[in-house]
């Protein structure tokens, strides 16, 4: 199956086409712009598939991160995949966006994918690869639901994990900001992943999509997580 995947969640706009059943990442682009995604997306996507020598009628399946993130930026990306989807009824899959930046970091025990909402509040979504050796993990395994999370609330959580953090996303040195701040030093259970894979990528989202079971583009909605909080207050209140 070839998925074409977008990612238009936060400051980067990413497109990428995954051969599932060759197990080749035919190719991707990616930028970090200051250009609203809707001038940019679109013509990623055309530009990928001519560089890789195919159009829209050679894709099986769209995936589109659909949150959490920028509230302009995921619509965007949803209304891209669903206008190319549309035209031929191709099926498509929605993929958390945190889920896509954790799928990323392969082999990887513990991984934390943080997007920074405001003050100490983070989107936040942990992820583990569990495999035995002689077996290759079939995808990233979700640990606990995306939430937006406060700095100690998601302390709480690693102060209970035995093994060492891998932290992605936009707000992984926020968090370790924060963190540290807390806590008064460094500590060596949290490291951040590298710059070339720590930020929102199409080929994240790929990865995540290609172990779920497509839908269709009317199935697509954006996760905003926003509600959580609101119906957290409501109901402290």
């Amino acid at each position: 199956m070839r998925i074409l995947g977008l990612d238009t969640s936060g400051k980067t706009a990413s497109a990428a086409i995954l051969d599932t059943e060759a197990g080749i990442l035919l190719g991707e682009h990616t930028i970090y712009t200051s250009r609203t995604h809707s001038q940019v997306i679109l013509p990623l996507c055309k530009q990928l598939l001519t560089e890789c020598g195919m159009t829209t009628n050679d894709i099986d399946c769209y995936a589109v991160a659909v949150g959490p993130g920028s509230y302009t930026g995921l619509r965007i990306g949803i209304a891209a995949v669903q206008g190319m989807a549309m035209v031929k009824n191709t099926p498509c899959i929605g993929v958390s966006t945190l889920e896509a930046m954790a799928s990323r970091i392969y082999g990887a025990p513990q991984i934390l994918a943080l997007m920074h909402a405001r003050a100490d509040l983070f989107y936040c979504g942990w992820f583990s690869y569990r495999y035995s050796m002689s077996d290759a993990p079939h995808g990233v395994e979700r640990m606990i639901p995306d939430e937006l999370q406060t700095v100690p609330e998601i302390m709480e959580v690693i102060n209970r994990m035995e093994e060492p953090v891998i932290l992605v996303g936009d707000g992984a040195e926020e968090f370790m900001k924060q963190y540290t701040d807390i806590t008064n030093h460094p500590t060596d259970k949290l490291h951040i992943a590298p710059a070339m894979l720590r930020l929102q990528s199409a080929a994240g989202v790929c990865t995540a999509a290609a172990w779920k079971t497509p839908g269709t583009a009317q199935d697509l909605t954006a996760s905003y997580l926003q509600a959580v909080q609101v119906q957290k207050a409501k109901q402290a209140h």
